[in-house]
């Protein structure tokens, strides 16, 4: 298999950095171009009675315009260190998104960062990188965060020659 195009979801945490220095890394290797990406979950207000109505949109198109500079900032990053990359923003489920650009853009791998829940919070908060590995027809490269790739593991016992 050639990989040609590699997708890195971003959501600009240190954790999607850490899964996108891997992307970069492989695209240098494998001479594949990258595929920014930065889902924008869909906005749910409940209103009441009492409270003043929120005008949606414009609050979209904020969280658009922001999104759009800092992809842009990391785009010109990887463009001045000779990494072929493209910026991609879309509102939805995140997990969709990430399925359906992938598809779109004909990527051959997805590289993305996980927080590493377990327990309750995976439970309650779900997880996106899970969904999109059972749901992927293409290879997902899952990188967990620094700081859970640096947990403290016990040492080992160091026992003296005699």
């Amino acid at each position: 298999m050639k990989v040609r195009r590699i997708l890195a979801p971003v959501d600009f945490s240190d954790i999607s950095e850490n899964a996108l220095s891997y992307a970069t890394g492989l695209a240098d290797e494998l001479g594949a171009k990258v595929v920014l990406l930065y889902a924008i979950e869909p906005m749910v207000f409940v209103g009441s009675p009492i409270s003043p109505e929120i005008n949606v949109p414009p609050l979209l198109e904020d969280q658009r315009a922001a999104a759009r500079q800092s992809l842009d900032k990391l785009m010109a990053r990887l463009s001045r260190r000779g990494v072929p990359v493209e910026g991609v923003i879309k509102t939805g489920t995140p997990f969709q998104v990430i399925l359906d650009v992938a598809d779109a853009k004909k990527c051959d791998l997805i590289v993305m960062g996980t927080h590493g829940r377990g327990g309750l919070g995976h439970l309650l908060l779900g997880s996106v990188a899970e969904r999109v590995v059972r749901l992927s027809p293409r290879p997902v490269l899952t990188v967990r965060g620094k700081d859970k790739a640096k947990k403290k593991r016990p040492a080992a016992k160091k026992t003296k020659k005699r």
